[in-house]
């Protein structure tokens, strides 16, 4: 078990996950039958920076001057946000982006706020308030990157994929991503400039990238084959600015790191390293992962599974049974390669061989899996039916391990690799 702060088994039986990001964001209490033994496995976490650390950050940035330095001559700007599946605060983090613009010159209707969906659903009015507050959709223009149109060739990376990217961006004269670094099973954490590549590319670029250099990546690795094809990119396309938060298990900011598109970004993984880590006790009967802070989606679930790819030892013991918790507010989710029926479906199943897995997911009707999933699938909508289940399976005594928000969640000493550029 790793050294990082967790919950001692409780007496009583219950422990609280977190639940319903975007939507009805909340602590819930799980209770499991009396005699269960079990143990809440918390990520180490952070507090929020606040006003200040937002504040310290945008002074500070890391390989490049200040903001409102680079923006001054500049005529136009592109901000690029990520979307509702990233628990990027938005809300906190643009309204000092356009503060700083306008220290420079730069007037509000000179900024494009562009939503990087990648392959996902565009953004809807309700959306980007959500995302970025009212008064910033007020007042200024934003709008959705679409995959299949209006992208531009730039060049290629260095394994070969071809880099599209969105024509509104590389119009710009000022080119900034805001988004947030959480564990990624492909480019070893997110953030930094996979906001561009895929976020703002165009759907054959993306396809190349997830069937090249994603296949190769891994958890916890600085400097992936994922992660060098989207630096180059960026620095194709020209990014100027990056704003990266590190989100705590409460949605606060336990990190913000400013600056290149790049070095910037890579400090802010060591960041999210230490907020990240937790335990990851071995041999559980039952392990519970919660999908929060991308629990919107179900097609988002396997995220969950961040701490049981980096522990050391399967979580589970063979013949347990992995619980996938997520509210589900937004159904199933789409995705234009990974979705149901699309060209990448299919091809990333965890591996827990010998282990039921079952989904808690309050929003989610069987009716809207795919045809093949709906029978063999263990789904219950309530924790109670949940409970019984696991109740019939494992008996009058089992250990379990709780995973709050599994989607953030790293185990400790995740391997740390020599950073590559």
């Amino acid at each position: 078990m790793s050294s990082a702060a967790h919950t001692p088994p409780s007496p009583r039986p219950v422990a609280s996950i977190r639940f319903g990001a975007w939507y009805d964001d909340r602590d819930l209490e799980l209770e499991f039958p009396d005699g269960w033994q079990v143990e809440s496995c918390p990520p180490h976490d952070g507090p929020d920076i606040g006003r200040d650390g937002i504040d310290r950050a945008f002074a500070n940035p890391i390989g490049t001057a200040p903001l409102r330095e680079l923006a001054r001559g500049r005529t136009r700007a592109c901000i690029v946000i990520d979307d509702l599946s990233r628990p990027t605060p938005g809300e906190r983090l643009v309204p000092t982006v356009l503060a700083e613009l306008r220290a420079a010159g730069m007037a509000d209707r000179d900024v494009l706020i562009l939503a990087g969906v990648a392959n996902h659903r565009p953004m809807t009015r309700p959306d980007f308030e959500k995302k970025l507050g009212r008064e910033v959709v007020e007042r200024c223009a934003v709008a959705n990157h679409f995959s299949w149109d209006g992208c531009v060739a730039i060049g290629t990376t260095r394994f070969g994929s071809p880099v599209e990217i969105n024509a509104d961006f590389l119009r710009a004269d000022l080119k900034i991503l805001v988004g947030s670094i959480i564990p990624h099973g492909a480019a070893g954490f997110s953030g930094g400039s996979k906001l561009l590549f895929p976020g703002i590319a165009s759907l054959a670029s993306a396809e190349a990238y997830h069937r090249g250099s994603c296949a190769r990546g891994r958890y916890a690795i600085v400097g992936t084959d994922a992660r060098l094809e989207s630096d180059d990119a960026a620095r194709l396309a020209g990014v100027d600015f990056l704003v990266n938060g590190i989100p705590n298990s409460r949605l606060g900011l336990a990190g913000l790191v400013t600056g290149d598109v790049v070095s910037a970004h890579r400090a802010g993984c060591e960041i999210a390293r230490r907020v990240y880590t937790s335990p990851t006790p071995a041999g559980a009967d039952v392990c519970v992962l919660s999908v929060y802070p991308k629990d919107a989606e179900f097609l988002q679930y396997l995220t969950a599974f961040a701490p049981w790819q980096t522990a050391p030892e399967p979580l589970v013991r063979e013949g347990g049974t992995v619980v996938v918790a997520l509210e589900g507010s937004e159904g199933l989710g789409s995705h234009w390669l990974f979705g149901p029926g699309m060209r990448l479906d299919g091809g990333r199943a965890p591996r827990v061989k010998g282990r039921d897995i079952v989904f808690f997911a309050p929003g989610i009707d069987r009716g809207a899996l795919q045809p093949a999933a709906r029978d063999a699938a263990i789904l219950f909508k309530t924790w109670e039916e949940t409970r019984r289940w696991l109740a019939d399976k494992h008996g009058g005594r089992a250990r379990v391990s709780v995973f709050p928000c599994g989607t953030i969640q790293l185990a400790a000493g995740a391997e740390a690799a020599r950073p590559r550029t």
